[in-house]
């Protein structure tokens, strides 16, 4: 019924893991919609609680000039975790979410998904729509981050 619905909208029948379209959708697919799941939610913690940080702030953040999208990052003196737009992969204010404790933003991130942190699902976050996809983050950015800087501990910020 589902996929009969969606090809009457001009969506088609949703790739496996997908998220589905909003009504009157072009055919472009949302991103998945799988949980990115405990295992890389306990990862991303450990990263940013181990990480040698500039500033105090330890991050997974794209580090380019200017707009570098969304970072997750771990504020040490606060010892609070967030998510945040970045410019020059620091951390812009106001956060748009903010957790008190690892184990917090450790279960919030776990329940995340590609299509949840894109930007093309609506939201309550004031401003997180903004630029949807646009250097969003997603399971393979966090994934393809830790791979590169877990093991050496650097957070991939230069200076401080």
């Amino acid at each position: 019924m589902l996929r009969r619905l969606l090809r009457g909208l001009g969506g088609g029948a949703r790739a496996k893991g997908a998220a589905p379209q909003a009504a009157g959708a072009r055919a472009a697919l949302l991103p998945d919609d799988t949980p990115f799941g405990e295992d890389l939610a306990r990862r991303a913690v450990a990263f940013l609680e181990a990480t040698s940080a500039v500033r105090g702030e330890a991050a997974i953040v794209r580090t380019h000039r200017d707009y570098t999208g969304h970072g997750l990052f771990h504020d040490r003196a606060a010892g609070r975790f967030f998510l945040s737009r970045s410019l020059d992969g620091w951390p812009c204010a106001p956060a748009y979410l903010s957790f008190a404790d690892g184990a917090r933003f450790r279960r919030w991130l776990a329940a995340q998904s590609d299509a949840s942190l894109s930007g093309q699902i609506p939201s309550d976050i004031p401003g997180f729509e903004r630029d949807p996809g646009n250097q969003r983050i997603t399971r393979s950015f966090v994934e393809d981050y830790l791979r590169r800087h877990e093991n050496g501990g650097a957070s991939g910020r230069q200076g401080g």
